[in-house]
């Protein structure tokens, strides 16, 4: 999928959409698409689910210590980087467990930031949330 010619709104855009779609042909349960400032979410089987995509490269979350917003409750990754979009559904509090286990893993190893000390971006590997693809039962339990 070519969205090449699409700002990163547009993408996010596209992924929330799709993602709601899919989850309502994987868990058969109600998806609204609610967008808001600077941030794409949905209402999932009535959980808030915050949408994210990548298009290129890594993904990764702008501030470490606020990876998601606070009333969030589950997290759609969608990747546009395979043929066809890859969906990754993780529940909000493993993926804010998950993102500060590996930023003080990696500042541990570096001590500080090398070319930004006061930055909070960190890269979320494929690897990071492969365990999570598919995993639609985030939403329904």
């Amino acid at each position: 999928m070519d969205l090449s010619p699409l700002n990163n709104d547009q993408v996010h855009a596209v992924a929330a959409h799709l993602a709601a779609a899919e989850a309502i042909v994987q868990t058969r349960c109600p998806a609204e698409v609610k967008p808001e400032a600077r941030c794409y979410r949905l209402r999932l089987n009535g959980k808030l689910a915050q949408v994210t995509a990548r298009r290129a490269g890594e993904g990764q979350v702008t501030d470490v210590t606020r990876p998601l917003l606070d009333d969030t409750e589950v997290l759609v990754l969608v990747d546009f980087i395979p043929e066809h979009p890859e969906f990754y559904v993780i529940p909000a509090d493993r993926f804010r467990a998950d993102v500060e286990q590996r930023y003080t893993a990696f500042m541990t190893r570096v001590g500080k930031r090398p070319r930004n000390p006061d930055s909070k971006h960190h890269n979320v590997h494929t690897s990071d949330v492969e365990r999570w693809r598919d995993s639609w039962a985030a939403v329904i339990g």
